[in-house]
């Protein structure tokens, strides 16, 4: 593998802990060669308005600039950062993003609960032996838990499920943190709730293994170790867990004083899971979304990015005309290459707009006359794996403005400088859209180029007077992008 560093790092940013791996790729295989975890427990920190308090965000901080040192020598692009439930949750996150970036010194992408479960089953799956099973994998988190069933290294059910021992701890045991049989009760049958929504699926495909991956099942592992040897944890150990625990026996001296507040929580979740999923015993592994991630990073340096998949497939399930998304693909990318815009650190920009070309026409097979807004619809709300949330968010809002009026308003999700950045993709790809209306190959390509602020697409003499349609269609451009401040002349 080539690239400035053998050195891969994946931040995972829990509701509960932040976890960090350091790897190195030698002679092909993966070497992990350092880890930090902190249990910051950022679930801890939403207030009643939704938002994340100043203490939370004063330990998270303080915690991303200590991750922040060990990243130092490790190039930008072989470091992916993502936040996960609490993170998807707060209100106003804008601000705390900023500050929690400029402490790692990277970007953070937020992911969806179906990317975080495709990305704990492959983590799983790259740190297990692989004797063809198939897996129940459950990862019980501070804001939400991930319920996995998958095969070698294809996950074919992904669910993430509103409840984690976090926001568990907060809800039914409350700032006394005094733990009483009544509260346990509560949190089980809501775990059991939850549970049932997803349950029937899961059955009826059914598993031959299950793992657990997280911070609470790897502590209730070692409180019954005396009976289970610690990597694995039976029905009738956890059960006998729970009763000591709700007694007011249970010894949690040896687990950390964070741990200890919420694992009450976690406990009662499990209990939950063992009892729905009727399971003997549940197999102990610390592998996860981080170490999935880890190996996310540097699929994507050696070109197995997940993310071509998910465009592959929704061209494949939407009918897309694969030969007109090859020509405006070509065509906006010419255009592209010859600008100067501005930077964007979250995202490939070459990439979003091969991936926007791709896509743009996927909601023709809804309606043609709003083919844009169906497209957006379906970028917007699907479960798009390997995509984070202001890749997703970025692409479908680029499908929305490939073509018709543009309204400022329709990129409120974006500060100033993510719009100007924005922009110039708009522009090719609304061009090179127009160009191709008769879905055919156009040569010679006019050429793009900038005047200051503006663009400036030239033709061939007497082309355009022989392409009628072509020029009414130029011209209204003008107007339409001139909502967004693009200044755009032809001639």
């Amino acid at each position: 593998m080539k690239g400035k560093s053998p050195y891969f790092a994946a931040v995972d940013l829990g509701s509960n802990s932040f976890h960090m791996v350091i790897a190195r790729v030698h002679r092909k295989q993966v070497e992990i060669i350092d880890r930090e975890k902190e249990m910051v427990q950022l679930a801890k920190g939403i207030n009643a308005a939704g938002q994340l308090d100043k203490e939370a965000q004063a330990r998270a901080v303080a915690c991303l600039r200590r991750l922040g040192e060990r990243l130092r020598d490790i190039p930008p692009e072989q470091v992916r950062a993502v936040g996960t439930k609490t993170l998807r949750a707060i209100k106003s996150s804008g601000s705390f993003i900023k500050l929690a970036e400029s402490a790692l010194g990277v970007p953070i992408q937020i992911v969806s609960g179906f990317e975080e479960a495709r990305l704990i089953y492959s983590g799983l799956a790259h740190s297990v032996t692989n004797d063809h099973s198939k897996r129940l994998v459950v990862d019980i988190g501070g804001g939400s838990t991930e319920f996995i069933i998958g095969q070698d290294f294809v996950p074919q059910c992904l669910e993430s499920l509103n409840m984690g021992c976090v926001a568990y701890t907060r809800q039914f045991v409350g700032k006394s943190g005094r733990l009483t049989a009544a509260a346990f009760r509560k949190m089980y049958l809501a775990a059991c709730t939850e549970i049932e929504t997803i349950l029937r699926g899961y059955q009826k495909a059914g598993w031959q293994i299950s793992y657990g991956t997280s911070g609470s099942i790897k502590a209730v592992g070692e409180l019954v170790a005396d009976r289970d040897g610690g990597a694995v944890i039976t029905r009738e150990s956890l059960h006998l867990l729970a009763k000591v625990l709700v007694a007011g026996k249970l010894d949690m001296d040896k687990l950390p004083a964070t741990r200890r507040s919420v694992l009450p929580a976690g406990i009662a979740i499990l209990k939950a899971v063992f009892d729905l999923f009727e399971l003997d015993e549940i197999h102990v592994e610390d592998a996860a979304l981080k170490e999935g991630l880890l190996h996310d990073i540097i699929g994507r340096q050696s070109h197995a990015d997940a993310r071509f998949a998910t465009v592959a497939k929704l061209q494949e399930q939407y009918s897309a005309d694969l030969l007109q998304a090859k020509r405006v693909v070509a065509t906006a990318l010419t255009f592209w290459r010859r600008l100067d815009t501005p930077l964007l650190a979250r995202v490939s920009r070459t990439k979003i707009l091969t991936w926007a070309a791709q896509l743009h026409e996927i909601g023709m097979s809804i309606s043609h006359s709003g083919h844009h807004h169906h497209g957006y619809y379906i970028l917007r709300n699907s479960d798009l794996a390997g995509f984070g949330r202001f890749e997703q968010f970025m692409l479908a809002a680029l499908v929305r403005s490939q073509r018709k009026a543009l309204d400022v308003r329709d990129f409120d999700d974006f500060d100033e400088a993510t719009l100007a950045a924005l922009t110039p993709l708009i522009l090719c790809l609304r061009l090179s859209i127009l160009l191709h209306r008769r879905r055919e190959n156009l040569a010679p390509l006019p050429r793009l180029s900038q005047r200051g602020k503006g663009f400036y697409l030239k033709f061939n003499k007497r082309w355009l007077a022989a392409h009628p349609l072509t020029l009414a269609g130029l011209e209204q451009e003008r107007t339409w992008l001139a909502a967004l401040g693009v200044h755009f002349v032809y001639g």
